[in-house]
């Protein structure tokens, strides 16, 4: 006869959601498309000097990306300077919202993101236009 076993669960055992939540989602702030889901605020992220993008280092947060490939750019960074960006798009307008110094995005330490390209705010909209 097979052991039979019950699990109880209860709304506490739940995983958090909105604002207490330890994972933080961001969408883009031009389409309100889901951009990116990781383990910490951009806020609490170090900015580049060059350009402001906030650095989300792959080592020690999560990262989730819902984003196209845009293709390489070289950028002047000052004399004699070049700076090799892979972008990313967002998959709702095409519009840069992050990118890389490495091809390869599994491989990559770094994820830049791009300053005033993300936001948290379209998930209290929704619930506002949601609820009555």
């Amino acid at each position: 006869m097979p052991k039979r076993t019950t699990h109880t669960y209860s709304s506490e055992d739940a995983a958090r959601e909105g604002p207490d939540s330890d994972l933080f989602v961001y969408y883009c702030k031009h389409c309100s498309s889901h951009v990116l889901i990781t383990d910490t605020q951009l806020q609490k992220l170090p900015k580049r000097k060059t350009d402001k993008a906030y650095v989300l280092d792959k080592t020690k947060h999560l990262a989730r990306l819902n984003v196209e490939e845009a293709g390489k750019v070289l950028l002047k960074r000052g004399e004699g300077k070049l700076e090799k960006q892979f972008r990313m798009n967002c998959l709702g307008c095409g519009l840069l919202v992050c990118y890389r110094s490495e091809e390869d995005l599994e491989t990559t330490t770094f994820i830049y993101i791009v300053d005033g390209a993300l936001t948290r705010q379209v998930y209290e909209k929704l619930l506002e236009a949601v609820q009555p």
